[in-house]
């Protein structure tokens, strides 16, 4: 199978993360490149969650992949932030930060943001933001630029999801104003993933330090819930594709908005960019995704930080298509 030779060339390269300098064997892709590449800690989480790698490993990975910047998940620390300390305190924040922060310097790394998923959703009324000041705090400490928020909304009511994200990004905003940290949203799933309305949201909120995290992939508006239910368990557990096109988040979306529109209009805000990967074709692009499209959105708008690759691809083993997704990036620029 087509697909699958070209899986196999990249496993050549991925085998051994022990063996190969993935920085000099990418060298030579980046001499025309203008950005900065961080990875997306998530790329990994099916290896952290098999117990495959230690989250804590995350900086000397992303170093012997290539990358020059780190985006963490919340999702892989929560635990051991409620280990340090089970009430959060500052004692717990900054020992965590400081390990963090270790690993970093050991390996060249500069952190970039804290993406955070666990908390009260922010797109209903909540009265307790505890949760999130703790990875303010914690972002603050590891001299991040920025949190990633979500505003998915699980409420029918426009109104009030508008209403309530605009509350609730002030609360942040205020919060994290004098530790220099940036609230940022992502297009991440029912309301938010429509660039109107989350673009609504921004320009309500009165504090420049709140901006957004485009990702190129997250324009599902309304999902299958059942089909959404099996995506979720070929991403956990990996699945074998049978044919040249693999089987992608977006085989689950009942309702899209334009990603190409939605990048063009969350680019004005961007403190951030994600550049999302959902599975290769033969040639080695986005099965779902113009990447050359996407890319010449982004120079359009004139962005000048960090662009963070996230692999998502179903059928690949975390690693290769951590791989195949920055050849993709640095060869879609022109």
């Amino acid at each position: 199978m087509k697909r699958r030779k070209f899986i196999n060339n990249l496993a050549l390269a991925s085998a051994s993360l022990s063996s190969i300098n993935f920085t000099t064997f990418d060298k030579s892709l980046f001499q025309n490149f203008p950005y900065k590449i961080s990875l997306a800690q998530f790329s990994l989480f099916r290896l952290e969650m098999s117990r495959k790698i230690d989250p804590m490993d995350f900086a000397k990975i992303a170093s012997e992949l290539g990358f020059e910047g780190l985006e963490y998940l919340q999702m892989s620390y929560n635990g051991k932030l409620l280990r340090e300390n089970k009430k959060n305190s500052l004692y717990g924040i900054k020992k965590l930060a400081n390990d963090l922060n270790k690993k970093a310097d050991e390996f060249n790394m500069e952190n970039i943001l804290i993406m955070i998923d666990i908390g009260p959703d922010l797109g209903k009324r909540t009265k307790n933001l505890d949760q999130y000041h703790v990875w303010i705090d914690c972002a603050s400490e590891m001299k991040c630029h920025s949190v990633r928020v979500n505003l998915r909304g699980s409420e029918d009511n426009l109104y009030n999801w508008k209403q309530n994200s605009i509350e609730n990004l002030n609360k942040l905003c205020e919060y994290a104003k004098p530790l220099n940290i940036n609230i940022i949203v992502e297009n991440h799933g029912d309301f938010s993933s429509n660039a109107d309305h989350l673009i609504d949201v921004i320009e309500n909120v009165n504090h420049q330090n709140v901006g957004t995290l485009p990702d190129f992939g997250n324009f599902c508006v309304k999902q299958h819930p059942e089909k959404y239910g099996e995506a979720a368990r070929m991403f956990t557990m990996g699945a074998e594709s049978k044919s040249d096109r693999p089987p992608t988040i977006y085989d689950t979306c009942a309702q899209r908005y334009d990603m190409y529109d939605g990048i063009k209009k969350l680019m004005k805000y961007a403190k951030g960019v994600s550049a999302k990967t959902h599975g290769f074709d033969i040639n080695g692009n986005d099965v779902d995704i113009d990447y050359k499209k996407m890319l010449q959105i982004v120079k359009d708008s004139e962005y000048q930080g960090f662009i963070g690759v996230e692999a998502q691809a179903f059928t690949m083993d975390p690693i290769e298509a951590i791989i195949a997704s920055k050849k993709l990036l640095v060869n879609s620029y022109s």
